[in-house]
């Protein structure tokens, strides 16, 4: 086994050699806690009795799959590099090998009778938490203490939000043993998975595309920005509000304008209610509604395509690039002027989409809203301007100054994240937790 502190030096200078940046001095404690997390995480990797269940507790429900150690070690980068949009034959299109692959469990009754409930929709669970080579990681959104698994709000597998008068264990919520399970935020759970490597990229921000938006951003050196830290939490945030609750007005009112837009199967969408907002959540438009599957069912009903199905790509084009140029409007008019500029303590150099509206619709995005040649965002001139809807909101509610004008940052485009991402990255962080150095992986 190779020693930590000489895993770490190595880990380091590769990724420093692919970004072409120099060594920073100072930055020796964040390489001891990668270092620490890279060899927790090939010690496990190693085991070839150890498997891993994973959890994705999100809007659509309780998705859950099984991994065996042994096959994410073939699947994982160790060596920092960074692949293209396009992919590369070492590995955007190598498929990880499931011992049960990706499956939707349902939706849970919420905090109370989950663990019951969980029985009861995966019975093979009982064995499971009684063998110790078994470990469980656990993506779900909401307000998550890394550090210990506690949890003070979550959306329980697309139910309610819920604020906990004291935080709770995830894993007794879930009748898991809390000695082998491990928790993080889904934005962080998917940036681990999205892009197979052991360690992201540094300067990278995943945007994971559900029912909301998720988001996970790493810092200069790979390590992950802990969403649920206060100076962390920071880097999450449009105009001091997170990501996916940022207000966003979007360009869809352009969609209705045209003929036929302005359709009975729009107002089936407007009226359709979303995040517990059940009067006309389209009035008050923020990220997540906008940009999340709901945007992309305004944009099918607008242009009046189909739902997806195996074969039906072309016929949805229109749609899918409305939805494309919706999303490069944003990353233009908000995203891009905010978190990609030098003041940010976090400057995001690259981007990576991950979840199901990304898996499902990547080839048509890709094109909308990425250069062929470069892999770079497309620069602002590609998608039509709209002053009044590039506003954001400030906490006191004032429109934002980022107006839609061209930054002069463009950040890469990364590959798809792979499917499931967020089990694969709870899968990654529960190996690296069981072998003791989960906390390396984040942002000092």
């Amino acid at each position: 086994m190779v020693a930590s502190s000489s895993l770490s030096a190595r880990l380091r200078s590769s990724v420093l050699a692919g970004m072409g940046k120099k060594k920073v001095e100072g930055d020796a404690t964040q390489d001891r806690g990668l270092g620490t997390f890279v060899g927790a995480l090939r010690r496990q990797l190693a085991d070839k009795q150890r498997v891993v269940r994973a959890f994705d507790i999100g809007g659509s429900g309780v998705k859950t799959g099984l991994l065996g150690a042994s096959a994410l070690q073939d699947f994982l980068r160790f060596d920092g590099a960074v692949m293209s949009a396009a992919g590369d034959a070492a590995g955007a299109d190598e498929e990880l090998q499931w011992i049960e692959p990706q499956t939707l469990l349902g939706v849970a009754p919420g905090e109370d009778g989950f663990s019951s409930w969980l029985l009861e929709a995966l019975p093979r669970l009982r064995r499971e938490v009684d063998d110790p080579h078994v470990c469980f990681g656990v993506s779900i959104g909401g307000d998550v203490e890394h550090a210990t698994g506690m949890l003070r709000d979550w959306w329980p597998g697309g139910g309610h939000p819920r604020d906990f008068e004291r935080p709770v264990l995830v894993a007794e919520l879930m009748g898991l043993p809390p000695a082998r399970t491990f928790v993080l935020h889904d934005g962080e759970a998917h940036l681990l998975g999205c892009s197979r490597c052991a360690v992201p990229p540094p300067g990278l921000a995943c945007l994971a595309i559900g029912s909301g938006i998720g988001l996970g951003i790493t810092d200069a050196s790979g390590a992950v920005v802990d969403s649920s830290h206060p100076t962390g939490a920071r880097s999450y945030c449009l105009s001091g509000i997170p990501l996916s609750g940022a207000r966003y007005q979007g360009i869809w009112k352009q969609w209705l304008e045209r003929p036929g837009g302005d359709n009975a199967r729009v107002e089936e969408v407007k009226a359709m209610p979303f995040a517990n907002m059940v009067n006309k959540p389209w009035r008050m438009p923020w990220v997540s509604l906008v940009l999340g599957r709901r945007g992309m069912e305004m944009a099918e009903a607008a242009f009046e395509c189909p739902e997806p199905t195996a074969d039906n790509d072309e016929v949805r084009l229109p749609a899918v690039r409305a939805y494309g140029e919706q999303w490069l409007h944003f990353l233009h008019t908000q995203l891009v002027p905010q978190m990609c500029t030098g003041t940010r303590r976090h400057t995001i150099e690259r981007l990576c989409f991950a979840g199901g509206v990304a898996e499902r619709n990547w080839p048509a995005l890709r094109e909308t809203m990425v250069e062929a040649n470069s892999d770079m965002l497309l620069p602002a001139s590609a998608v039509a301007d709209d002053d009044a809807s590039a506003a954001g909101s400030s906490k006191r509610g004032r429109p934002s100054q980022q107006k839609a004008k061209a930054p002069s940052a463009r950040p890469t485009v990364m590959p798809p994240a792979p499917v499931g991402s967020a089990l694969i990255g709870s899968a990654i962080y529960a190996l690296a937790g069981v072998g003791g150095g989960a906390e390396g992986i984040w942002a000092r």
